[in-house]
C-alpha cells in the first residue's frame, strides 16, 4: 500500500545503533528543514558506515528524537547494494508516493514499480573522469578506467537524467547537461550557509576599515585531498609570502594530505605563517572564517562545492583554479579571481592584486555577502522543496 511518504536516497554514509543515529551535520540539519516543509513524511535510505569509516562532521542524534525516518542499507566496498540492500530499497520506494536523490539502484527500481522520481545530481561526465583517474599514475589503467567511466555514464546516468520526472542539479556544469535531456532540469547552489548565518553588516565594515593596516589573512578548508587542490592551496601560501606578501594563512579540514601539507609549508621563509589545522566543527568554522580575508580554492574538479557559496557567507572573495563551476560563479557574481588550473603561482598573484588595492578587496568582500544572502539555504532549498511539492 502506498502511504504519504517521500523516499529520499542519500550517498552519505550513517549508522544506527543502541537507538543513536551518526550522521553528517549537513544532512539531518537539511532535513529538520525538509521536514518542515515538505507535504509528505520523509523516510531516507543511506549507505550503512564501513568499520573504521568516518563521518567528517558527525553528530550523533536519537533515532526516537527524528521527525523524519531513516534506514541504512548494507553496501559493498564499491557501494554497491549486498546482504539484502535491493529488497530493502525496493520495499521503500514501492510504499513510496515519490522517490527523490540517486544511488542505490533506486532509479532502476522506481522505474519498475512505476514510481515518480527525481533525480539529483552534481557531476557531469568530464567531473567524473577527473574524479575516476585522477590518483591512477599508470596510463593504462588511467585509459581503462575512463573507459568503465564513459561507458557507466552513458548506460545509466544519461538514461537516469532523461527518464527522470524531474532532475535537480547541483551546480552549472552539470545543469547545463541536464538541460539538453529533460525539461525539468532545475539549477541549484548547495550550501550550508542560513540567512542567518551569512555575516552582518557591521562586521563586515569592522573588518573591512582594518584593511592595509594589517597581515591579510588566506583561508582554506575542506577535505585534504588531491581534487580539491589542497597541496596547491598551500603552495599558493609559500608563493604569496615569497612574493614578499605580509600574509598569514589557515587550512582546516582532514585527509591523506595533511603531513604533505605541512611539509610544503614548511618550505617557507616564513613557515610560521602558515597553519594546518584538524577539521573543527560546522558552526565553529562559520565564526572562525569571518575572520578571515580571502578564501584560497585550487579545486581541480569542476564540483558544486558549497565551500564557494560558504566562504562568500564570511564575505570572503575567492581566488582559485578555473574549474568550470567556479569559473561560472565568479562570472555570476563578480566575486574573487579565477586562473588557469595547476598554477598556483597566478592565484598568489591574484592575492598580491587584491592585497595592493584594499578599496577592490572591500568591494568584493560586500559583494560576496550579499551575493550568499540572495543564495542562502532557505532560498536554494525551497527551489527544491517547491518542485517536489508541486508533483504531489
Amino acid at each position: 500500500m502506498i502511504r504519504d511518504q517521500l523516499a529520499l536516497v542519500h550517498a552519505n554514509p550513517v549508522s544506527i545503533e543502541n537507538g543513536t543515529l551518526r550522521v553528517d551535520r549537513k544532512f539531518h540539519l537539511g532535513m529538520l528543514s525538509f521536514v518542515q516543509q515538505m507535504k509528505l513524511h520523509c523516510c531516507t535510505l543511506h549507505p550503512r558506515l564501513h568499520p573504521g569509516q568516518r563521518i567528517m562532521d558527525q553528530i550523533e542524534v536519537a533515532v526516537q528524537e527524528l521527525p523524519y525516518s531513516i534506514q541504512s542499507v548494507a553496501v559493498d566496498a564499491r557501494g554497491a547494494l549486498a546482504d539484502g540492500g535491493v529488497a530493502m530499497v525496493r520495499e521503500v520506494i514501492g510504499r513510496s508516493r515519490l522517490t527523490y536523490g540517486t544511488g542505490m539502484m533506486s532509479f532502476q527500481i522506481a522505474r519498475e514499480l512505476k514510481r515518480p522520481y527525481v533525480s539529483i545530481l552534481e557531476y557531469d561526465l568530464k567531473t567524473q573522469l577527473t574524479v575516476t583517474t585522477s590518483e591512477v599514475s599508470n596510463p593504462v589503467r588511467r585509459a581503462v578506467r575512463a573507459a568503465k567511466c564513459i561507458w557507466n555514464y552513458r548506460k545509466y546516468v544519461l538514461p537516469e537524467i532523461a527518464g527522470s520526472d524531474a532532475v535537480h542539479c547541483n551546480g552549472f556544469p552539470i545543469y547545463d547537461v541536464a538541460r539538453q535531456y529533460n525539461q525539468n532540469a532545475l539549477l541549484y547552489l548547495d550550501s550550508r550557509m542560513s540567512e542567518q548565518m551569512v555575516i552582518p553588516d557591521d562586521e563586515l565594515e569592522s573588518r573591512i576599515r582594518t584593511l592595509g593596516g594589517r597581515r591579510i589573512r588566506l583561508l582554506y578548508s575542506g577535505r585534504y585531498e588531491a581534487l580539491k587542490g589542497a597541496l596547491d592551496a598551500v603552495k599558493v601560501g609559500v608563493e604569496c609570502i615569497r612574493l614578499g606578501l605580509d600574509i598569514e594563512m589557515h587550512c582546516y579540514g582532514q585527509g591523506n594530505l595533511r603531513d604533505r601539507m605541512r611539509e610544503i609549508a614548511r618550505t617557507s621563509t616564513a613557515p610560521d605563517r602558515i597553519f594546518i589545522h584538524d577539521a573543527i566543527p560546522y558552526p565553529e568554522l562559520v565564526k572562525v572564517s569571518r575572520t578571515f580575508d580571502l578564501f584560497v580554492c585550487c579545486h581541480v574538479q569542476n564540483d558544486p562545492s558549497c565551500t564557494y557559496l560558504e566562504s562568500m557567507g564570511a564575505g570572503l572573495p575567492i581566488v582559485g583554479y578555473a574549474n568550470r563551476m567556479w569559473e561560472r560563479l565568479q562570472a555570476t557574481s563578480r566575486v574573487g579571481y579565477c586562473s588557469e588550473l595547476g598554477k598556483p603561482g597566478p592565484v598568489a598573484l591574484d592575492v598580491k592584486r587584491l592585497a595592493e588595492n584594499p578599496g577592490d578587496l572591500a568591494e568584493m568582500s560586500r559583494r560576496a555577502a550579499a551575493f550568499a544572502r540572495k543564495h542562502c539555504f532557505e532560498a536554494e532549498f525551497k527551489k527544491r522543496i517547491d518542485s517536489i511539492n508541486s508533483m504531489v
